[in-house]
């Protein structure tokens, strides 16, 4: 635990990102639905789609991202579902299966999963073929695999007077308590990498100095850091 040693005063804090980032992307659904017909009602089966498209914008390799799709029998008629099928890199569809039927005005979500295992824009299709009028019932998918962005905390201070060996660092979620040491050994430079952080937390650091005889400084002003999300 420090001691009475003169304390330092860390300088100011740097939070940086430490990757390439990408432009972010829209998320959403575009497009309308399928119209049934210029009645707006058919007399056989007939779906529509509450989108024509699906754009998951940027998701991180290793994650994932959802939207759905409502789909609607807008005719007077049953509708079977004879396949429902996909294509492209990094999509699965759920809610929506093979022989299901669908009764006049009854809906359905078909639930489209975006995990991409590459970076760049990947794009697919859902296609939902069926004794409908209108089949296939077909929706365009477009997402980008980006890498995900990781954060890092900066710390400096001024090298105390007289020399010492070193210095050390310590991290706490809590404001003037539970401090833990995040270096090993002693630090030799007035500054200190922390890549440790978790997005969207908030640090409290203090730094001490330790001098020739192994004696440790009580803590330095305290500073914080908030890492952004993502």
């Amino acid at each position: 635990m420090p001691n009475q040693r003169a304390p330092l005063t860390l300088l100011a804090i740097f939070v940086a990102f430490v990757a390439t980032l990408s432009l972010s992307g829209c998320v959403g659904v575009t497009g309308s639905g399928t119209q049934a017909s210029n009645s707006g009602i058919s007399s056989s089966g007939s779906l529509a789609a509450s989108a024509t498209s699906l754009s998951f914008g940027n998701v991180n390799l290793g994650g994932s991202s959802v939207l759905g799709v409502t789909i609607t029998n807008a005719g007077k008629s049953n509708v079977t579902i004879s396949n429902v099928s996909i294509s492209g890199a990094g999509y699965t569809a759920s809610g929506v299966s093979t022989g299901q039927m669908l009764t006049p005005g009854q809906t359905a979500t078909l639930n489209v999963t975006f995990t991409p295992a590459a970076t760049g824009i990947l794009t697919g299709t859902a296609t939902m073929t069926s004794n409908a009028t209108n089949s296939p019932t077909t929706v365009s998918l477009s997402g980008t695999g980006v890498q995900p962005v990781a954060h890092s905390v900066t710390l400096t201070w001024a090298a105390s007077t007289p020399a010492v060996n070193g210095y050390n660092v310590y991290r706490s979620s809590y404001s003037g308590a539970l401090y833990t040491k995040l270096n090993s050994g002693l630090i030799t430079t007035t500054q200190y990498n922390d890549s440790t952080v978790q997005a969207g937390q908030t640090y409290f650091y203090a730094a001490t100095s330790v001098d020739s005889g192994n004696v440790e400084s009580t803590y330095s002003n305290q500073v914080s850091a908030t890492v952004p999300t993502p």
